[in-house]
């Protein structure tokens, strides 16, 4: 009897301390079970049947055990208040497996938002996931933006946010980076899109692009050439016609009698003009990447 207690106290005490597990669904070629509008075929088919499927309302996937059941819950909580906030996507996920470039963990963090159901009701997918490579030889994690969430976190931005959590991250303290870094994006979005990227828009497969501001320097070039040739002409034209340059030329002068000339400055009225430029705002050269779905994205990450 006492063995039978005990073995029930060993095992509530387990289920007490055990780590979150992550359901995921079997993909098979002839159900790949990807709903997003990508053009699945012989060049990436291998990257979605070699990608987890899950559940996206889950938002948190933590196939690297490196969560409790409560911090996984917290967490989603907090996801999904970023979520109601932003109108974003937000997941996280972890996992361990070695890597000889950093290529290697954006194509699987990439992967994991592209071929599942992430952001799927945003006509750009918008939204970012956080990944966490749990290697212990050289441990990495990234952060990466699909859609308009791409407007609201620039380099710079994201660069900040990133160092910003590296010390949890690096020492394992993963709860409280999440948190952390969740606290720092909202903060970001609700101080709107950076002026750096109010020049910038999404396209239809979440690429990254400039909009077309016409130059002002050309343009003022262009007009003035326009001028100068327009006045030319007229000028040219106006040489064509015998000219009368004294007033004495136009008067009958039999007809006309002359009386003592008196110039009184009566009144003066200037107008001056400020002449105005404008420049256009700064910011370096911002490019999506493309995943192997097609659609654009962008991001960085960390070691440690």
């Amino acid at each position: 009897m006492k063995k039978v207690i005990l073995t029930i106290i060993l095992f509530l005490i387990s289920f007490n301390i055990c780590y979150a597990s992550t359901n995921t669904y079997e993909r098979t070629e002839d159900n790949l079970r990807v709903n997003k509008k990508w053009n699945i075929d012989s060049h990436n088919i291998a990257d979605v049947l070699s990608t987890p499927s899950v559940d996206a309302n889950e938002k948190v996937y933590d196939f690297a055990n490196i969560l409790t059941d409560e911090e996984e819950r917290t967490i989603k909580n907090l996801i999904d208040n970023f979520i109601d906030h932003t109108g974003f996507d937000m997941v996280f996920v972890s996992d361990s497996f070695n890597y000889y470039t950093d290529d290697k963990n954006e194509e699987y963090a990439t992967n994991f938002y592209d071929y599942n159901d992430f952001g799927l009701d945003d006509k750009y997918y918008s939204g970012i996931i956080l990944f966490r490579n749990a290697n212990e030889t050289d441990p990495y994690y990234g952060a990466y933006l699909f859609g308009e969430a791409q407007l609201y976190y620039p380099p710079e931005t994201l660069d900040i946010i990133l160092d910003d959590v590296y010390y949890d991250f690096s020492h394992k303290y993963y709860s409280s980076g999440i948190e952390l870094f969740l606290d720092k994006t909202e903060s970001y979005y609700d101080d709107g899109i950076p002026y750096s990227m109010r020049n910038y828009y999404i396209d239809d497969m979440g690429y990254l692009k400039k909009k077309y501001v016409p130059p002002i320097l050309l343009g003022l070039v262009i007009s003035g050439i326009a001028t100068a040739i327009i006045i030319s002409i007229l000028v040219s034209k106006n040489k064509m016609i015998a000219q009368a340059t004294k007033a004495a030329e136009y008067l009958d002068q039999n007809s006309t009698q002359y009386s003592t000339r008196l110039d009184q400055f009566l009144t003066s009225n200037t107008t001056s003009y400020v002449r105005s430029s404008s420049s256009g705002g700064g910011g370096g050269s911002y490019h999506s990447s493309s995943g192997s779905s097609g659609g654009g994205h962008s991001g960085g990450g960390r070691h440690g």
